[in-house]
């Protein structure tokens, strides 16, 4: 039976594995349509035979269980149809979703059970229709003050559910159809996008921070995400064996998950994409950054305290030897940006800056992106440097072309146009 989805070490459950009452393993998966167990003392025994299951060298003994159910008695014994609740479905799709992440499928839990369960979990399949689903994200963006692009996945987590009751046979067509195209035209408006931060802006953020302060600690943290493009996770996530001096490259083999609540544990999982695992050169900014934090640890007698996944020796530490995540690093920002703000308008302005904006993680990759297309680097190594799978995403949605940049490439008319009369 379930008991918890982490072990008495706090250690996070992968999916199919369970800790038993009596403190033992189990790890359940399906095979010709017949549920099955294997049951360990150890958590690291359980894996072990794990792997053997989904490598096909298992071999099928006492000590591996059938449930004897077959997989379709699941929908036979809900008796599912029309009148069928939302939440009655949702349960349903838990059991045969498959090909999601963990940390994906917890993100959709999240918004269920947040927005979609407590406003329409207990309205019947029949009485869904297509107007009530757009009056019901029209409320979320009207009542809730949710963007589009919050409820866009509302509708991700919604869609898929109805979509097995599609193939069930219970609903004709899924009622989610159409629902966002039609409040994109109302709503687009609502999208908060992610803007770099200017030449002149991102000076005065290095600036700031190079100084002797209460913030120069992070200026070797900050300064990796700038020049390298690096998603939070992934810069939380390296481990000093990441690093290759001699090469002048960091393997990006891991990214951290933690949401920053007290009931939740730091994991390591995989990059976000294939593409995402892959090595960003370092130049010599990145290269001294890096030098600085370990003479800054070793100086400080700062030692890494935690391990995460079974992994330690991690790059970035606290003052307590702890790690960084998203959250604090944004808290962090938000402090630094409120700082180098009042300090810009006490002298009224700045290098033409007479305010600084509000920035967090997000910002400083969409910052390397931006400075990479003004620099003219090629858009294909760009993409590859920040695990773009398309260059398309870092194209349209990594890059803001600042005026003196879309000046210098209009002006490639004249200087490069030549003789239109042929």
């Amino acid at each position: 039976m379930i008991k918890t989805r982490y072990t008495k070490g706090r250690v996070r459950l992968k999916e199919g594995e369970y800790l038993r009452k009596n403190g033992t393993f189990e790890y359940r998966w399906t095979e010709n349509r017949v549920r099955r167990s294997v049951y360990a003392r150890t958590l690291d025994e359980l894996r072990d035979k794990e792997n053997a299951v989904l490598n096909g060298t298992a071999i099928v003994s006492n000590n591996i269980k059938s449930d004897k159910v077959p997989v379709e008695r699941l929908c036979e014994d809900t008796n599912v149809n029309v009148d069928t609740t939302v939440n009655s479905y949702f349960e349903i799709w838990k059991n045969v979703k498959s090909g999601i992440r963990q940390t994906t499928f917890d993100t959709y839990l999240k918004l269920y059970n947040r927005y979609i369960g407590p406003n329409i979990g207990t309205i019947s399949l029949k009485e869904l229709s297509y107007s009530k689903v757009v009056m019901f994200y029209k409320s979320l963006i009207e009542n809730r003050g949710l963007g589009i692009s919050i409820v866009s996945n509302i509708n991700i987590v919604l869609s898929m559910i109805l979509n097995v009751a599609v193939k069930d046979g219970v609903l004709q067509t899924n009622p989610c159809t159409g629902a966002i195209k039609e409040l994109n035209r109302k709503y687009s408006s609502t999208v908060k996008e992610v803007k770099a931060l200017t030449g002149a802006e991102q000076a005065a953020f290095e600036e700031y921070l190079s100084r002797p302060g209460t913030y120069h600690y992070l200026c070797p943290l900050f300064t990796v995400m700038l020049y390298t493009g690096i998603r939070v996770g992934e810069l939380c996530a390296l481990r000093w064996e990441d690093v290759d001096f001699e090469k002048n490259v960091i393997h990006i083999n891991h990214t951290l998950v933690y949401d920053g609540t007290s009931s939740s544990e730091m994991t390591l999982n995989p990059p976000k994409t294939k593409t995402s695992e892959r090595c960003i050169p370092m130049n010599a900014k990145v290269r001294e950054a890096l030098i600085e934090e370990k003479k800054h640890q070793e100086s400080c007698g700062i030692r890494c305290k935690v391990r995460v996944s079974g992994y330690k020796d991690f790059v970035f530490l606290d003052g307590n030897g702890d790690l960084y995540h998203l959250k604090k690093l944004n808290h962090k920002l938000d402090r630094i940006s409120i700082a180098i703000d009042k300090e810009i308008k006490s002298k009224g302005s700045v290098n033409g800056l007479t305010g600084f904006p509000h920035v967090h993680n997000h910002m400083l990759r969409h910052t390397f992106a931006t400075r990479m297309r003004e620099a003219g680097a090629d858009i294909k190594a760009t993409a590859d440097i920040m695990g773009h799978h398309e260059v398309g995403i870092t194209l349209n949605t990594y890059t803001d072309a600042s005026e003196k940049f879309k000046m210098k490439e209009i002006s490639l008319l004249e200087t490069g146009g030549g003789n239109l009369a042929g």
